[in-house]
């Protein structure tokens, strides 16, 4: 089994699911058009298709599980557009996140314990704006990057291990990845790019996404 196996089996795993994936990305490139062209004076028409756009990504990443949605609404329309031309316009990876990261639902919070922000949505909306570039960071993309780095790039080998791992085990230690790490892992992503097949970040990251679902089932 290959990488490319893993991006050919998120792509056909669920059929709505990837439908979806392409119309948010759709979504995703007329914003980018719009940000490039309004820059800080978006209209009104601009300023609801951004936070459309974001209420939309929230619903990708919670895989529309209503419980887990409801805080990206409550940014408003311009602080939603902040965000993204600030994420756009970043000059490094840190001050990306970093912009999305003030909304809520997506890492302006902290947590108790840690006093850490949680990163992991707020890389799901830079898998969107900036799709060269970055993928989503998740458990399952932390936890299967990791073999694939102990096997060499051995998928197969990677493979074999995943399953020797608990998934709950998995999820509960990747549960807290803050933007220092979703940084890092994404120039992991970045450096395994090639042509023709995985020429963007999003690419490599879906790829292990998709070998981490067939390590490690999606709950029904």
């Amino acid at each position: 089994m290959t990488m490319l196996d893993g991006l050919d089996y998120y792509k056909t795993y669920s059929a709505s699911d990837w439908t979806f994936t392409l119309n948010v990305e759709t979504l995703a490139l007329e914003i980018q058009d719009l940000i490039s062209r309004c820059g800080d004076s978006p209209d009104s028409r601009a300023l609801s298709a951004a936070h459309k756009l974001l209420i939309e990504i929230e619903k990708w990443k919670a895989m529309c599980l209503k419980e887990r949605m409801g805080n990206a609404e409550q940014n408003s329309p311009q602080t939603v557009w902040n965000a993204f031309l600030g994420a756009l316009t970043a000059q490094n990876d840190l001050d990306a996140i970093h912009s999305i990261m003030r909304l809520r639902g997506f890492g302006s919070s902290r947590d108790e314990e840690s006093g850490q922000r949680r990163a992991k949505v707020a890389t799901a909306a830079l898998r969107f704006l900036k799709p060269q570039t970055w993928g989503v960071v998740d458990w399952r993309t932390a936890a299967m990057l990791g073999l694939l780095v102990e096997t060499k790039g051995d998928v197969d080998a990677a493979l074999r291990l995943a399953k020797k791992h608990d998934a709950k085990e998995l999820r509960e230690v990747y549960d807290l990845i803050d933007e220092n790490g979703a940084c890092a892992y994404n120039q992991m992503y970045r450096d395994m790019r090639t042509s023709p097949s995985f020429q963007r970040a999003v690419d490599v990251e879906m790829a292990i996404f998709g070998l981490s679902l067939i390590a490690w089932k999606m709950p029904s």
